[in-house]
């Protein structure tokens, strides 16, 4: 049955550390964009107020300038007196005024009343600013004038804005003896703009709510964050998995392979102490005496030797860098694949007579398939690739081993005769320590671990080692090496 990342506490925690990481990510991404959206959105706002308080200052000091040119003022404001009062004495006064005028249909007269209606709405709050249509002031913005004297007298468009006595006494006070300029005023609430023109000195003041569109805009942006972060933590979990899957199958894999190299090694041991204890039970006998004890310990002990090595030579093919390392340490050449073959060959003349298999090289009419690599390396490939093909051949079978150029590659293969391998176990055949059914391998022994070695040196020089059986054919390995350009 698989195990999962849950009977392992190391992957579990790795998948933690995984999930933490990437939400961290996530949360430090989301945060640096939201936060700039909002700083962003608040400057926006801000530079629309500010324009809004700069379109009325000039509005009413246009305003304010034919008022005065007709010397229709407005109520005045002397600080320390009650502002509704003042308001209320100023707005008695101005309606006697027309009582001294003789020509009620004069144009200028009829102008002086608009500005006079102008003037009583701005006060009164009667009118309110037009919006829509992408024209007209929709923020409101109160507009005050400052004589030389000290008197303040608003100067505000008609229905735009109020502002309480106390708080703007104070702002006033703070903005008097202040240079020109633009500001806010947190305390109280207000964005002014401070402007002086000849003896006069304009004020406008706007509310600092009018750039809080940014409040709103980050709440929803917190919530789509939540929402997004829920969702991405579940997309982890899955992808967790994925991610993390071949380092779980590599964690399977080690694991196996120490309980593999551990049984493997098991035995000798067990073969080693067994014929030491019976040497020592006897030591009054000579040494011939006792030969077959310590031949055995011999046979064994070279048994373990070569598994080590085995596994010396995995483990150094496992590590890339180690791998990097030992190819540029050794002597890389230009080698006739087709030549080593015919080499590999002969020398295993011997072995397969041994074994009742004939082995031949097959004729290569071809190019020399010259490739890059370590001349070492390489026979070990063929040595261990001939001696599986003699080691599975059915006696009198045959085994043919050949080398050519096909294209951009040198490809040898060598194929067997005998029992083909079941299709179920095709997949398996390079894995450490795994070895066929008895009934295919009938006696044949080994550690599972040559065809691992040869396909990590073949992928080392860049190449590919796969495998083809068939009752028909019989079994085949390719090995798959790039050519070398000169």
């Amino acid at each position: 049955m698989r195990k999962g990342t849950k009977g392992s506490p190391v992957l579990f925690k790795l998948r933690k550390k995984f999930i933490a990481l990437n939400m961290v990510c996530v949360m430090a991404v989301i945060a640096v964009s939201f936060t700039a959206i909002c700083i962003f959105d608040w400057k926006q706002d801000v530079a629309e107020v500010q324009q809004a308080i700069a379109n009325s200052l000039d509005n009413a000091i246009d305003q304010h300038e034919r008022r005065e040119m007709h010397n229709d003022r407005p109520p005045r404001h002397e600080f320390g007196e009650n502002w509704a009062s003042t308001s209320n004495a100023n707005e008695q006064n101005s309606e006697s005024e027309p009582q001294n005028g003789s020509d009620a249909g004069d144009g200028n007269d009829a102008s002086s009343n608009d500005d006079a209606t102008s003037h009583d709405g701005a006060q009164s709050g009667a009118l309110a600013p037009k919006i829509g249509g992408g024209q007209g002031q929709t923020i409101p913005v109160a507009v005050y004038a400052l004589n030389a004297e000290g008197s303040a007298m608003n100067a505000s468009p008609a229905g735009t804005a109020n502002i309480n006595d106390e708080v703007l006494e104070t702002a006033l006070s703070r903005l008097t003896p202040a240079e020109d300029g633009t500001g806010s005023f947190s305390d109280l609430g207000l964005f002014f703009e401070k402007r002086t023109i000849g003896d006069t000195t304009y004020l406008a003041f706007a509310d600092a709510n009018s750039a809080a569109g940014w409040k709103s805009l980050a709440l929803t942006l917190v919530g789509a964050a939540i929402a997004a972060l829920a969702a991405f933590f579940v997309i982890s979990l899955f992808f967790s998995r994925w991610a993390l899957r071949p380092v779980e199958q590599t964690w399977r894999s080690q694991r196996q392979f120490i309980a593999d190299a551990s049984h493997e090694l098991k035995t000798p041991l067990t073969v080693i102490l067994a014929d030491a204890s019976i040497a020592l039970e006897h030591p009054e006998r000579t040494v011939e005496s006792q030969r077959q004890w310590i031949e055995g310990i011999q046979i064994e002990g070279q048994r373990m030797q070569g598994l080590v090595e085995d596994m010396l030579a995995l483990a150094k093919h496992d590590t890339a860098e180690v791998d990097a390392q030992a190819t540029m340490g050794k002597q890389q050449e230009k080698l006739d694949v087709a030549d080593m073959a015919q080499r590999a060959v002969l020398q295993f003349e011997a072995v397969a007579f041994e074994r009742g298999v004939e082995i031949n090289a097959a004729e290569n009419s071809s190019a020399p398939a010259f490739i890059g690599g370590v001349r070492g390396d390489i026979e070990r490939v063929l040595g261990i690739l001939i001696d599986n093909a003699c080691k599975y051949a059915e006696a009198d079978g045959r085994v043919v081993v050949s080398a050519k150029r096909e294209g951009k590659h040198a490809i040898v293969r060598v194929n067997n005769t005998g029992t083909p391998i079941p299709a179920s176990d095709l997949p398996h055949i390079f894995d450490r320590f795994w070895r066929a059914d008895e009934a295919r391998t009938s006696g044949a022994g080994g550690y599972g671990l040559g065809l691992s070695i040869a396909r990590s040196i073949v992928e080392e020089h860049g190449g590919t080692l796969s495998a083809q059986s068939s009752a028909e054919r019989g079994t085949t390995f390719t090995a798959k090496f790039p050519i070398k350009k000169d």
